[in-house]
């Protein structure tokens, strides 16, 4: 239990003793989509305009998702909200409010506007804490999971100078065993990293990349909150294609990772050339990113990712010498502009526009295009017949997949003008660059995700 919860603070702070089991969805439906999807918001000074922008986007975010998802009833989209601020004494009003899960986009849209900034103490927050509650809600057992961070500052405990609970989370949680029992689980991480707050710590960028690779997520640098609405919209119909191949070849996949013990790397490049070889499209979140390659940010993601705990990295991490920014962000931010990228030659609303009519990949019947092949079958991905998935390959720990192995580094044509604009831009008028979504052929990347979640998913089942 959370201290607070004897210090009268608003919502709910004390935490269940146990992870809540998730919730089943019987009998299913295999051809019906389903999404459960969990904001965590930082709610200290700094991420008034994240807040804002959020409240103002949520309908028609989920709209887009649920459309361009092609969910089909109401229940089919779930959408949680848990808040977080900071422990005592850092922060006197709050640590965190969680919702829990609705289908009602109007309450989750009065919840968000229940919220405003304050506050936050030390630089760090309690992000554990967030974390830790949305781990802890009632996922449905056959629903795609999803977790949308959104952040400007690291949880307690990696090292940051001045941290008031240099220790870790007072609540006693490790945010790299909850990342890793959340890929246990099948929820993907997202992080919303707000810059350049987020990389004026020493280590934060790099955690919050190693969280993400655990889950097999992605990690999103925005520098103004008028492109969230955008970046949320495209990641979780990124993850919805991800998650529908990992129901296809997951469980052949984890045999061939568990069972075979062969390595997630191999496993992936062979699964992307098969998956090239029947033409198999996935879209794509594409965005340009503004930090600078660094082989001691590099060493620190890795170490965060192999490590038990954030105690045990500490000792390992680099100082990271030099800007995190590339040249070109610094120069925009000198000088006032900034290119947004694209590609090819079209621009943001064009590039979204096209991928909005891009026609589905299974063509209507009566067509003259065949349909796309489902693959019910991975046979290069079925495990010898002598092999026991439950054998004692498969007894590793689950930070064995996040060692040596296993670690890695229909929406509408006016999507991009869709969503309201923050007024209050937190870039100085630069032009950003922007977060863009294509259906294009599944890259090696996707397909080293979609192994490495597999592998966790194969552990857990």
């Amino acid at each position: 239990m959370y201290e607070d919860e004897d210090l009268g603070y608003e919502g709910n702070v004390g935490a269940p003793s146990q992870p809540a089991q998730a919730q089943p969805d019987m009998p299913h439906d295999p051809n019906r989509k389903m999404l459960d999807l969990v904001f965590v918001q930082d709610c200290t000074g700094s991420q008034g305009s994240y807040i804002s922008s959020a409240t103002r986007n949520i309908e028609e975010i989920c709209a887009h998702i649920f459309h361009s998802g092609k969910l089909q009833q109401p229940e089919d989209l779930r959408v949680g909200l848990v808040a977080y601020r900071d422990h005592p004494p850092q922060d006197h009003t709050w640590v965190f409010k969680n919702f829990g899960f609705t289908s009602d986009i109007s309450k989750v849209r009065q919840d968000l506007s229940s919220l405003y900034a304050t506050g936050g103490g030390d630089g760090p927050e309690a992000v554990t804490a967030g974390l830790y509650q949305a781990l802890t809600m009632d996922w449905r057992q056959h629903a795609t999971k999803m977790v949308v961070l959104i952040a400007d500052a690291p949880p307690h405990g990696i090292g940051e100078y001045g941290d008031g609970f240099d220790d870790g989370s007072p609540d006693g949680h490790d945010p790299l065993q909850i990342a890793r029992e959340m890929a246990l689980r099948g929820i993907t991480l997202f992080f919303v990293a707000c810059e350049p707050a987020l990389s004026g710590y020493s280590y934060a960028t790099d955690f919050f990349k190693a969280l993400t690779s655990i889950t097999s997520g992605l990690m999103l640098p925005l520098t103004t909150a008028d492109l969230l609405a955008h970046a949320i919209v495209a990641s979780v119909l990124e993850n919805l294609d991800m998650d529908r191949l990992i129901n296809e070849v997951g469980q052949a996949v984890a045999q061939r990772i568990l069972g075979a013990n062969e390595s997630v790397d191999d496993v992936a490049k062979e699964l992307h050339e098969r998956l090239l070889l029947r033409n198999e499209s996935t879209k794509k979140v594409v965005f340009e990113s503004i930090y600078r390659e660094s082989e001691d940010a590099a060493h620190n993601v890795q170490v965060f990712m192999n490590a038990a705990s954030i105690q045990e990295a500490r000792p390992h991490l680099r100082k990271v010498r030099g800007t995190r920014f590339t040249e070109k962000y610094l120069q925009a931010r000198l000088h006032g502009t900034y290119s947004s990228y694209s590609p090819s030659t079209t621009s943001r609303s064009t590039a979204v526009a096209a991928v909005s009519a891009t026609p589905p990949s299974s063509p209507p019947r009566g067509s003259g295009s065949p349909a796309r092949k489902v693959v019910q079958e991975f046979g290069a991905f079925k495990a010898p017949s002598n092999v026991s998935v439950m054998g004692t390959a498969v007894q590793k720990t689950p930070f064995s997949l996040a060692g040596n192995k296993a670690s890695f580094g229909a929406m509408r044509s006016n999507v991009a003008s869709s969503f309201d604009d923050d007024d209050d831009d937190d870039d100085d008028g630069l032009s950003r660059p922007a977060i863009d979504l294509r259906e294009d052929s599944i890259s090696l990347d996707q397909a080293k995700r979609i192994a490495l979640q597999s592998a966790w998913r194969g552990m857990r089942s």
